[in-house]
């Protein structure tokens, strides 16, 4: 596709490459990759991918490792429990033969790989490879991996899903986003939140998961292997968002796109943005008052400047003189003057 040739073009080029994503487009993410943390969870995503899957008649089928509570359509297969890595396999693999459109969604890709030691390669290629279906998995930025003596050469598991990932999108709080733009604009260091503050005792930070909205950070890959990366806001979903469902419907369809680009936001885009530190554009916070009353203004005035006098001189090479008078303290050298 050519590039946009203006900011219409282009935000009207981003919002149709998410919106792809979100309703599970054929052939427009295969492996969609989401990243999180204790500060800003998945969970908002995930349960609009689950809604915009169900609202196109499509089969959801989610891989459970810490949610236990699903829409009667959803067909979830719990994972937490004794099954192992090859039972869950199957049971996805007969979760989606029924349907001709499925999404396929792992809420703990590392618990899925490390734990349950699932090849990440033989899942890809059974949903998006036999099936022809998408694949979104979940996974915590703030999970360590495991160190063991049996993977020193393996790769991280993070760096594999990035790897395969066709889409990666990384969650961010709304509030730390402000938060992070009121600091730049006063020419400060962006806060830490969480962990990232390396202080004993925080794992997460105030106004974590905002309710207001998540943040996604979003990279698309083509296959020409050029990236493209654009920052959107979701909010939370509402009622009037969704037609009602018809009769052989289990969910109604989407009624208008309210997923919308970052700068687009009213609440980021104002120049008083809310987070700690919070100065207008137009003043600057100090401990010492930069006005002058009237008295000081015409004090400011009554003060003679250095080598003022100079200036009043008249004629040729007279406005460049300096005069100078000598004092008690001053030491007359008559040798060093004849020189």
């Amino acid at each position: 596709m050519a590039r946009p040739a203006n900011a219409t073009q282009y935000q009207r080029h981003s919002l149709q490459l998410i919106s792809r994503v979100l309703n599970v487009r054929s052939n427009a993410s295969p492996f969609t990759l989401i990243l999180d943390d204790l500060n800003q969870r998945a969970m908002p995503l995930v349960g609009e991918l689950v809604r915009r899957g169900l609202s196109r008649n499509s089969t959801v089928v989610v891989v459970s490792f810490e949610a236990t509570r699903f829409h009667p359509a959803v067909r979830s297969i719990a994972a937490y429990g004794d099954e192992t890595g090859e039972q869950i396999v199957q049971q996805i693999r007969a979760a989606m033969s029924e349907a001709k459109e499925n999404l396929v969604i792992v809420d703990s890709l590392y618990e899925l790989i490390s734990v349950k030691n699932v090849d990440m390669g033989a899942l890809f290629n059974l949903v998006a490879g036999e099936f022809a279906s998408s694949l979104v998995g979940v996974y915590h930025q703030d999970t360590i991996p495991d160190q063991g003596a049996h993977k020193a050469y393996a790769p991280q598991p993070l760096d594999l899903f990035k790897y395969m990932a066709t889409t990666v999108i990384t969650c961010k709080s709304f509030a730390h986003v402000l938060a992070a733009k009121a600091a730049r604009e006063r020419s400060l260091p962006d806060p830490t939140h969480g962990l990232l503050q390396s202080v004993e005792g925080i794992v997460q930070c105030l106004d974590a998961n905002d309710h207001h909205g998540v943040v996604i950070e979003a990279e698309f890959r083509r296959k020409s292997g050029r990236p493209e990366s654009e920052t959107y806001f979701l909010r939370a979903a509402r009622r009037s968002d969704y037609n009602a469902p018809l009769a052989d419907t289990t969910f109604g369809t989407l009624r208008q796109e309210f997923i919308m680009l970052l700068d687009q936001v009213p609440a980021y885009r104002s120049s008083e943005a809310t987070g700690p530190g919070n100065a207008t554009a137009n003043e600057m916070e100090s401990t010492f008052n930069l006005g002058l009353t009237d008295k000081q203004k015409q004090a400011r005035e009554e003060v003679v400047l250095p080598y003022f006098d100079a200036q009043k001189g008249e004629g040729a090479g007279e406005g460049g003189r300096i005069l100078y008078e000598m004092g008690e303290e001053d030491d007359f050298d008559e040798e060093e003057d004849e020189i």
